[in-house]
């Protein structure tokens, strides 16, 4: 399933649009393969996907790889680990071109702190991945039933 987020795209859009030296946030591009974020890496920017199809995998000691999700434009992505102020939880690869708006950390967290919206786009993305965590863990624990011919 491919997440997007059209209403967080949009403010993102007018917080670009609106900057007066275009210098807290700016667009990147990458190409198809092209990581984005890397496991266990430092991220420098919080980026929102403006366009494209990225792919969220992280990979085990075991080296098996295990996709988390596919994210779309208005998803946001290295927030968590500001946050937290931990390296990359996972990493984020271009499954096609990708356009991003890459927004500065100090910026970031200053809008954290006076942006209500930004938090309210938080929240809501918090809250789905939780659901959508704990929809997936529940059908990975859900006893498996055989029929017999």
């Amino acid at each position: 399933m491919l997440r997007t987020n059209q209403p967080f795209l949009d403010y993102m859009e007018g917080l670009y649009q609106n900057q007066a030296h275009k210098e807290h946030i700016t667009l990147r591009s990458y190409d198809k393969g092209d990581r984005i974020l890397t496991q266990h890496q430092e991220s420098t920017k919080i980026m929102l996907i403006k366009s494209g199809i990225t792919k969220c995998y992280f990979v085990e000691e075991n080296d098996k790889e295990y996709i988390v999700e596919f994210l779309g434009k208005g998803e946001i992505i290295g927030e968590i680990e500001v946050i937290k102020n931990v390296s990359c939880l996972c990493s984020i690869e271009a499954m096609t071109e990708v356009s991003v708006y890459a927004m500065s950390i100090p910026y970031f967290q200053t809008l954290l702190k006076k942006d209500l919206t930004l938090n309210h786009f938080l929240l809501d993305v918090f809250a789905e991945r939780i659901v959508n965590t704990s929809s997936r863990a529940s059908l990975s624990a859900a006893p498996h039933h055989r029929t017999h011919a």
